[in-house]
């Protein structure tokens, strides 16, 4: 083993802490690969659940032993050369030896993780006391559990051992089992006002995300639970605590989201190409388009209280209505137009806002009476009103992260809606049927995931079509069993006759080490080269779909799918990128799923690479219908896109002129 990588902290001034519990944590950030290229300085330590624990366990001091480590390097080849290097050596600093610990999932997008003063045994030691993770032997499984003991705490609510139960799932389907309540729970109208005291809401949530030690997902409010405050389900038991003794160290509840009203729905890229595909004309997407761009125009204007009324910012558009717009409301409203341009730039310029639609959680039904094809959907209105739907209304139903014109789902209002009523801004799925309607868009769940829902007429699809179908194939399965996910140690990290326990060590820092999105970048971009090309109906992008979905969710090996995809090119040179955009680079990780990486939406640099890439493709013949229905759709995203990135950049400037 090379010697440690060693740090001077001594030059690092240490800031003023505030409250009793804020620690200095070290923070070392590497900016390169030379040997004085990093930076060290203290942040305020957020509280985790290990970190908790640690401070039960060890004192005040306990952050002594524990620094951050975050590596900022360019190229990715250079950035995981180096980050081998120094979780092989580890570091030395203030007379200790610190190795790797963990990551949280934010932290693995941003290369970023923590380190201990411990040895590879000691720290097996640590993390077995909260599960025996090195039982999962798919690698990108067992570190997204890990990762549930790095996540920032927030809001924490006292929950007593005998204050929960755990019961099995709801399962059901026709030809394969699928569990209908995954992810999803129940809680007790006393809980959910404990989580409104804690959060300060003026209303009582229906739907709260939350962690509990070894427990994850979604809790939904049901009002017959009596007995006890929460019940768990199986399918949320990432993994089981071996030790009772540290429940009285860790009997909280740590409230990460919860139901909100106002949350409006808006239209990226991806699923404007996929409503098209589904029949909805461009006639309507267009005029969704020029309707907020108007109301954004106008938001200090003719537009303002409109605007302010969609978003639920109600104080505000009563200071207009009582004085007009002044100088100080002018600046709030200025404020608000600047964040939805941000948002728009972001998206890549195509980000429509939808008003009649919310993004809500989705959760199991708690009373067990919706059927397959029905759902309860009760949004907040204007004026703490809700809107009062006839049973049969439509919804369109989908996820920011969609890909097949399945993905795009239509469920009815139920005509059962007694014992709803309380159940407000979420989306209440039914927990019988062939599948769950959840896992139809994009393989989804109700264990945290977000969906776009829309009573708007104009964007209701006409055509119908089939779910796709994401369970992995026989080939597949056979795939992934044959090239195990657990990655092999390589000879740099590889140590003599390692333990039980140092081996599953080093898988982790390999796994840390060696983690890209770069291979998910790949399969996106091809993706979206072919639905432009020949459209997202093809038999090739409907792979491509089901490939992403394996990259994404299952954890499958990545180095698999990257072969699988070179097989699919074979024009195209072994290990050449496929000239991703700058701008193509995942912008949010839903740490509350399975999903390791979304894509981001479509760019006009992956538009312009597309339309420069030739169609023809073993995979597509056949299928000139869907080529044809797609190229009469490009013109319009390209006419949608070039209107967006226009509207933005001309806003842009006006706003500039205003403050000179």
């Amino acid at each position: 083993m090379a010697f440690h990588f060693c740090i001077d902290v001594s030059d690092a001034a240490r800031p003023t802490m505030t409250a009793p519990d804020d620690i200095p944590l070290i923070h070392v950030q590497f900016h390169g690969t030379g040997r004085n290229d990093f930076k060290v300085e203290y942040e305020k330590h957020k509280s985790t659940l290990l970190t908790e624990y640690l401070r039960k366990r060890d004192g005040p001091d306990f952050h002594e032993n524990l620094m951050k480590l975050t590596f900022n390097i360019t190229p990715v080849e250079d950035t995981n050369s180096f980050c081998r290097s120094v979780l092989e050596r580890g570091i030395f600093c203030r007379q200790r030896s610190y190795f790797y610990l963990g990551h949280s999932v934010e932290q693995l997008v941003k290369k970023s993780c923590y380190f201990i003063a411990a040895t590879h045994e000691e720290i097996h030691g640590l993390l077995s006391q909260f599960g025996d993770f090195s039982g999962e032997k798919n690698l990108a499984r067992r570190a997204r559990k890990i990762a549930m003991l790095f996540s920032p705490l927030t809001k924490t609510v006292e929950l007593a051992e005998n204050d929960y139960k755990v019961e099995p799932d709801v399962t059901g389907g026709v030809f394969y089992s699928y569990t209908f309540t995954d992810g999803c729970g129940f809680m007790s109208p006393e809980f959910s006002c404990e989580v409104q005291k804690i959060l300060e809401l003026d209303y009582q949530p229906s739907a709260v995300h939350v962690r509990y030690r070894g427990n994850e997902g979604m809790l939904v409010l049901k009002e017959d639970l009596k007995e006890v405050k929460v019940q768990f389900h199986n399918s949320m038991q990432k993994f089981l605590d071996p030790d009772e003794k540290k429940f009285e160290v860790l009997n909280f509840v740590n409230v990460m989201e919860h139901s909100r009203p106002y949350v409006n729905g808006y239209l990226n890229s991806k699923m404007i190409m996929l409503l098209e595909e589904r029949g909805v004309s461009a006639k309507n997407l267009e005029a969704l388009q020029d309707g907020y761009h108007e109301l954004l125009e106008g938001i200090c204007k003719e537009t303002s209280e409109h605007f302010l009324q969609l978003k639920g910012k109600f104080d505000l558009l009563n200071e207009i209505q009582d004085k007009g717009i002044d100088g100080g409301i002018r600046k709030q409203l200025k404020r608000l137009q600047s964040r939805e341009l941000e948002e728009m730039e972001k998206a890549s310029f195509t980000r429509v806002l939808v008003r009649k639609s919310r993004e809500v959680f989705a959760v199991c039904d708690p009373l067990n009476k919706l059927n397959y094809g029905e759902c309860y959907f009760n949004p907040t209105l204007g004026g703490d009103k809700t809107e009062s739907f006839n049973a049969g209304q439509k919804f369109v139903v989908m996820r920011n992260q969609c890909y097949h014109p399945g993905d795009v789902r239509v469920l009815k209002m139920t005509d059962k809606r007694e014992g709803y009523e309380k159940l407000r801004d979420c989306l209440v799925l039914p927990v019988k049927g062939s599948r769950p309607h959840a896992f139809e868009c994009f393989g989804g769940n109700v264990g945290g995931n977000k969906f776009f829902v829309s009573w708007d007429r104009s964007i209701l699809p006409s055509r119908k079509e089939k779910p796709c179908n994401y369970l992995p194939s026989i080939a597949a399965k056979i795939s992934a069993a044959a090239a195990h996910p657990v990655l092999t140690v390589t000879s740099k990290l590889k140590r003599t006759n390692p333990s039980k326990e140092v081996t599953a060590r080093e898988e982790m820092e390999q796994y840390f080490a060696a983690h890209s999105d770069h291979i998910v970048k790949e399969i996106e971009q091809a993706y979206l080269q072919c639905a432009m090309t020949s459209g997202p109906s093809s038999k090739r992008c409907r792979h491509l779909c089901k490939m992403l979905y394996r990259a994404t969710t299952l954890g499958e090996g990545l180095q698999n799918l990257q072969n699988e995809l070179r097989s699919m090119e074979p024009g195209r040179p072994s290990g050449k990128p496929m000239g991703l955009p700058t701008n193509h680079d995942p912008e949010h990780v839903n740490e509350d799923s399975d999903t390791m990486y979304e894509p981001s939406t479509i760019s006009e640099a992956s538009r312009e690479q597309a339309s420069a890439t030739s169609s023809d493709s073993s995979l597509d013949s056949g299928e000139s219908g869907s080529g044809d229905s797609c190229r009469r759709g490009d013109k319009i995203w390209r006419k949608i896109d070039e209107k967006a990135k226009e509207f933005v950049l001309r806003m842009q400037r006006e706003m500039r002129k205003s403050i000179v």
